[in-house]
């Protein structure tokens, strides 16, 4: 079989044959190259050496560094369940859905390590120009909280949380939806546990990118948390 990829193309017969903005990731499982499709069909290439799969993954992770992406602006949602959601859309928006609530004044600190992804998230998708929401000074509540990530200066730091506050369990705080495999420097695939046909390639190099083609989408999201 005369194989042929290059930056346009992957073309393996009898296997394949399409160009890379249909290829929606890529995974081994054993010897076998396991290529997603954007249409949900996937196709499994046994025996390839291992110079040729190098090179579509090469090719592969160089369309998603160029590949455009459309531009959907960025918000998050906590909650007062046990587990803390994310969710994607505009920072303006913060207020609409998670409003400073004086009644959670004295709640628990979220983790650190949660807040500082909210921080690392806020800094990939926000733009420069972005209104960034304000914590009162003496609240606490868990919009307090991560708008004090956001927008340190709006606000002295709450220093002091009482200590029989009960803490979260870092099971709670594991998402638990999607399953992620590093495939290469930067490359992941993302996996939907739910609908194991639901697969993602994330690329976290830059620009940061994802397959299903949307900016900081929550399979960004789960890589970056994992």
């Amino acid at each position: 079989m005369q194989i042929k990829i290059n930056d346009k193309i992957l073309s393996i017969p009898p296997y394949i044959s399409t160009n890379w903005s249909n290829i929606a990731s890529l995974h081994m499982k054993g010897n076998l190259l396991i290529i997603s499709l954007s249409d949900g069909n996937t196709i499994g290439i046994p025996g390839l050496p291992p110079e040729t799969v190098e090179l579509i993954y090469s090719y592969h992770a160089t369309f998603l560094e160029t590949a455009p992406l459309t531009s959907t602006p960025f918000k998050i949602i906590d909650s007062i369940e046990p587990t803390i959601r994310f969710a994607l859309g505009s920072l303006e928006e913060l207020g609409n859905v998670a409003q400073h609530n004086p009644a959670q004044s004295n709640a628990p600190n979220l983790p650190p390590e949660i807040l500082e992804k909210i921080g690392t998230i806020s800094k990939i998708l926000l733009p420069n120009e972005a209104v960034l929401p304000k914590a009162e000074p003496s609240c606490n509540c868990f919009y307090c909280q991560i708008a004090r990530t956001l927008n340190p200066s709006s606000s002295l730091p709450i220093t002091a949380v009482k200590e029989t506050h009960e803490e979260v369990s870092d099971a709670e705080l594991k998402f638990q939806q999607w399953e992620i495999t590093q495939t290469g420097e930067n490359l992941y695939t993302v996996t939907n546990r739910l609908d194991t046909k639901e697969i993602y390639s994330v690329y976290l190099g830059e620009p940061v990118g994802c397959t299903c083609g949307k900016l900081g989408c929550e399979h960004v999201v789960a890589v970056l948390k994992s």
